[in-house]
């Protein structure tokens, strides 16, 4: 026997629905870029015919002298210079005619932070570079890629020995040489410039804001209130 309840309070489908952020109110994050998107090549006139995928990998974190070895630093911190950007190392293959491509939303592995912080990184000719003069083969005709630096973060005795046994004369060699290039561009000159302004005009506001929070603190904590003394009336 079925018995089918009636009357009593209609529950609501959710209980917790008003507690629900209106969709209008709600954070939409941006979709995740495709890493494999967004290819510029240089020179432009080869951007259909350009086979860049034999090209070598070079990362901002190669140059960065703020990075250790674990985080990518492929040269020594006395030839390296900090905050390296892709467009820096763009700018320094077009002056030393050297053909690549970028990929703007690519991270080095090992470091996660580079993956939303400076990203990118440039494909670049090493057939291209041997041809202009700017690196040079290994004696066995091979290029030395510089993977082999050990996880330290102190590179500069590998470097020495590495100098006088004749290697480091492939790819660690364009590195050395990009650096030098990217420190001496005029547009990374000016990026520096107006951050060393911007942060000196953030200094000087806080230290104003600090200096009203002050006065303004020790006017309130006085006699603001205070009633004047008087003789009373009779």
């Amino acid at each position: 026997m079925r018995v089918k309840q009636m009357g009593g309070p209609k529950m609501p489908a959710n209980p917790l629905a008003d507690l629900a952020i209106p969709p209008e109110d709600m954070i939409h994050l941006p979709t995740k870029p495709d890493s494999n998107s967004g290819v510029l090549v240089w020179p432009m006139s080869e951007t259909f015919t350009m086979n860049y995928k034999e090209f070598s990998a070079i990362y901002p974190n190669y140059l960065d002298s703020n990075k250790t070895a674990k985080l990518g630093r492929r040269i020594a911190v006395k030839d390296a210079l900090p905050e390296p950007k892709i467009q820096d190392i763009h700018e320094a293959l077009v002056s030393l005619n050297i053909r690549h491509a970028i990929q703007p939303h690519k991270g080095y592995s090992r470091d996660a932070s580079s993956r939303w912080d400076n990203s990118g990184r440039v494909l670049v000719d090493l057939v291209g570079a041997v041809e202009s003069g700017v690196m040079n083969m290994n004696s066995d005709g091979a290029f030395d890629l510089g993977e082999d630096i050990p996880d330290m973060d102190n590179i500069e005795n590998y470097q020495n020995k590495e100098n006088k046994k004749g290697g480091g004369m492939g790819k660690k060699q364009l590195l050395r040489q990009l650096a030098q290039t990217v420190r001496d561009l005029p547009s990374r000159q000016k990026r520096l410039e107006e951050k060393i302004k911007m942060l000196e005009e953030e200094k000087l506001k806080a230290v104003k804001a600090e200096k009203v929070a002050t006065k303004t603190g020790g006017s309130s904590g006085g006699g603001g209130n205070r009633k004047k003394k008087g003789k009373k009336k009779k």
